[in-house]
């Protein structure tokens, strides 16, 4: 069949588009998993309704709680973090895909249909489901010319993991990945030299700059959202806690929480990745950078919600310990986290890779001396994932 409409705001059923032909079975259950009760066909383009053979009469649709051990409505099984690199890396593609064809449209001068990136959104949220990290930590790493799209994945899968470790209900949560993909959709209408340039901005070029959260803001609300979280993130990740942000220069308890998740994940992302005039950082450097901001740049219970979602020493980090080995972090320590569980790969004094070495800081004699770049050592970090990702 052909749908032609389903009942309910958008932003309660996971699909990409208000029509599309329900081309087998899994849709069916998405739709009955979502709670969706009314359903608009189109019987032009697809089947229609086969008369049923008695009448029926319509009867309440029975409302109970999730069922634990149905596939549907059940949380995904944990899965290993070379497992799940693997979905993630297909995810990323196809997710690429999904915001390139919606960036497509605004620059194209289309109204902005958000639906097509919600299942998206659920893709990202079962991912982190089964493991925490391996999406956060592949979504860090981006080719050239795919920033733009791989920025705002990464920020809507960042902003998801500290939603949750903030506690918030899961709408919420699922609302905050929305705003991550969006979070910078005004600069598709912007020119391209006060975006992309290399070099430093004229006064002229950094005033054109910081109209995109306003520009954003202006096609979230013409795409008519039932939901203010995505138009807040959008409107106000620059701003900052000391006032010092734009456009508005809000502060402190002028901000919402779902903006100052937003200024936090776009910051970081933005610090550790590529772009015109900007080599990535390490994550450690990037966390180092952000941590003595706090309470002048970012909120402080924000935060810290961060620092225990993405770890004080990301995943992929590279460390030098006591005994002058480069060692890769592949596991945190909840409990710890300045001690995680690394894999020593390089002698810094022999200048040559050494057999590869798991250790838990925790129950060790080896400490951190200090973070390094794996690129000054002749590594990337696509090489180092491959390492930490079947060791873990």
């Amino acid at each position: 069949m052909f749908v032609a409409r389903l009942g309910g705001p958008w932003i309660s059923h996971p699909f990409w588009r208000a029509r599309f032909l329900v081309a087998n079975e899994e849709q069916v259950r998405q739709i009955q998993s979502a709670g969706v009760q009314e359903v608009w066909i189109d019987i032009l383009k697809g089947r229609n309704v086969a008369a049923p053979d008695t009448p029926e009469m319509p009867g309440p649709v029975p409302q109970s709680a999730p069922d634990p051990m149905d596939p549907a409505t059940a949380p995904p099984p944990a899965a290993t973090l070379d497992a799940e690199i693997v979905r993630a890396r297909e995810l990323l593609q196809s997710g690429k895909a999904v915001i390139g064809s919606m960036f497509a449209d605004i620059r194209m001068g289309r109204a902005l249909e958000v639906n097509g990136a919600l299942l998206l959104v659920d893709s990202a949220s079962r991912s982190l489901s089964r493991h925490g990290q391996a999406l956060l930590a592949l979504a860090r790493l981006k080719a050239r010319g795919d920033e733009n799209y791989l920025h705002a994945f990464a920020v809507c899968a960042l902003m998801i993991a500290v939603g949750r470790t903030l506690g918030l209900p899961d709408d919420e949560v699922r609302e905050l990945g929305l705003a991550g993909l969006v979070h910078d959709i005004g600069k598709l209408t912007l020119p391209d030299t006060p975006v992309h340039k290399a070099s430093e901005r004229t006064p002229e070029e950094e005033e054109i700059y910081r109209r995109h959260p306003s520009a954003g803001y202006r096609i979230l609300n013409e795409a008519r959202l039932y939901s203010n979280i995505p138009l807040d993130v959008c409107v106000h990740h620059h701003e900052r806690v000391d006032g010092r942000g734009f456009p508005y220069g809000l502060a402190g308890s002028e901000l919402s929480v779902h903006a100052k998740i937003g200024a936090i994940c776009d910051a970081y992302d933005s610090l550790t990745s590529s772009r015109p005039g900007h080599q990535p950082w390490s994550p450690a450097r990037a966390m180092e950078y952000m941590a003595v901001r706090v309470d002048t740049l970012f909120d402080r219970r924000v935060f810290k919600a961060f620092t225990r979602t993405v770890g004080i020493y990301p995943l992929g980090t590279v460390l030098r310990l006591r005994s002058n080995r480069l060692a890769v972090v592949c596991a945190q320590n909840e409990a710890d986290p300045l001690r995680p569980k690394v894999m020593a790969f390089y002698s810094v004094s022999q200048s040559r890779p050494t057999p590869t070495e798991l250790i838990d800081l925790r129950h060790s004699d080896e400490t951190v001396v200090a973070f390094e770049n794996a690129a000054d050592w002749g590594y990337a970090d696509e090489q180092l994932m491959e390492m930490y990702a079947a060791a873990a």
